[in-house]
C-alpha cells in the first residue's frame, strides 16, 4: 500500500515555476493569481492491494497532510500570499479499485479530504472522475450516484467556506515521545451554508467520520448546548455493509426522483441539549442551528 507522493521532480518543478512564472501566465480567475500546484495527482492506495480494511487506516487519512504540507512551504517561500488549488485527488491509481473505489467505504477518504484541506488553508479541490473508465466515479453507468456523490452533495449544500476550531475533550490527548495520535473519531467544523434549508447566518455545521466499530457519544457545550441542531446521518444501504454502492440518508435510501431529480435531503430534528450518537463506521453532518457566532455572520 504505497501512496503516490509529490516527489523531488515535481517539487523541483513547483519551486522553478513559482520563482520565475513564464511572463504573462494566469491561473484561477478573479484579480488574484493564484498558484495551482502541478499536476502530481494524490492516490492514497495501490489498487492491486487495497483491502476495505485500508478505508479504516487513520495513517493513511493522514498522508494528503503531509504532501499539503510541503507544497505550501514552497510557495510561501517563492510565491507568498498565492493561494494553492489542488486537483487530481482520488482514492487509487490505476483507475481505482473494483468494489471498492466507488463503494461507501471510499467516502470516508473522499468526506476527510474535503474537511483537512479546508482546515489547511486549501480554497479550492477538483474532483476530475465524475464518469469515465475505471472505478474513481462519482455516478455509475447509467448515471445513478455513487455514495461519493451524495457525501458532495451534502457538503456543497451544508458546509460553508469559512473553517472554525474544534476542541473536543477527551480526545486532545498528548502523545508519548515518538507517538503520534491519529484520532479514528474525526471532526470538522464549519461555518453553515446560508444557501440552502434557510440556515441563517451565525449557524455553524460539523461533519464526523467515526471509523471506530462502536458507536460514540458527543456532547455538545457552551452555546452550542441549547440549539436545536439537524442530523444527517450517511449510512452503507443493503447487505453489502462497507462495499454497498448506496446509501441511506437518515435511514432513508438516497435515490434519484427521476432522471433530473434529485430526492429531498431531509434532516432530522434533534431537541436542544440531546447527545449526539454517532454510529459504527458512519459519516454524518449536523448542522446546529442559530448559534449566532459571531465568525459566521459575516462574509
Amino acid at each position: 500500500m504505497t501512496p503516490r507522493h509529490l516527489g523531488f521532480s515535481r517539487l523541483h518543478y513547483l519551486c522553478a515555476f513559482a520563482a520565475h512564472p513564464v511572463p504573462g501566465t494566469r491561473l484561477g480567475v478573479g484579480r488574484r493569481v493564484d498558484v495551482a500546484a502541478p499536476r502530481a495527482p494524490c492516490y492514497y492506495i495501490d489498487s492491486r492491494v487495497a483491502k476495505v480494511t485500508d478505508f479504516l487506516k487513520t495513517r493513511l487519512l493522514d498522508t494528503l497532510s503531509d504532501q499539503i504540507r510541503k507544497i505550501q512551504k514552497v510557495v510561501n517561500v517563492y510565491a507568498p500570499g498565492k493561494r494553492i488549488w489542488l486537483e487530481g485527488v482520488g482514492a487509487s491509481s490505476a483507475g481505482g479499485m473494483t468494489n471498492l473505489s466507488d463503494s461507501f467505504a471510499a467516502g470516508f477518504l473522499w468526506l476527510n479530504t474535503l474537511g483537512m484541506l479546508a482546515h489547511q488553508g486549501i480554497d479550492v479541490v477538483m474532483r476530475h472522475s465524475f464518469f469515465d473508465h475505471g472505478h474513481n466515479h462519482l455516478v455509475d453507468q447509467n448515471f445513478n450516484p455513487l455514495p461519493d456523490y451524495w457525501v458532495s452533495l451534502l457538503y456543497k449544500r451544508l458546509v460553508g467556506p469559512k473553517v472554525l476550531a474544534v476542541h473536543v475533550a477527551g480526545l486532545q490527548r498528548k502523545p508519548r515521545p515518538g507517538r503520534v495520535i491519529r484520532d479514528k473519531l474525526r471532526i470538522y467544523a464549519h461555518c453553515a451554508s446560508s444557501r440552502t434549508h434557510s440556515y441563517v447566518r451565525g449557524s455553524i455545521t460539523l461533519f464526523i467520520i467515526n471509523l471506530h466499530r462502536s458507536r460514540k457519544k458527543i456532547k455538545l457545550a457552551g452555546t452550542l448546548r441549547d440549539k436545536m441542531v439537524h442530523q444527517y446521518l450517511l449510512q452503507p444501504y443493503g447487505q453489502d455493509g462497507l462495499h454497498s454502492r448506496s446509501v441511506q440518508l437518515n435511514g432513508q435510501l438516497l435515490a434519484m426522483v427521476d432522471d433530473g431529480t434529485l430526492p429531498e435531503l431531509r434532516p432530522r430534528p434533534l431537541r436542544a441539549g440531546r447527545t449526539l450518537v454517532i454510529p459504527p463506521l458512519t459519516m454524518s453532518f449536523y448542522v446546529v442551528k442559530n448559534v449566532n457566532a459571531l465568525a459566521c455572520r459575516y462574509r
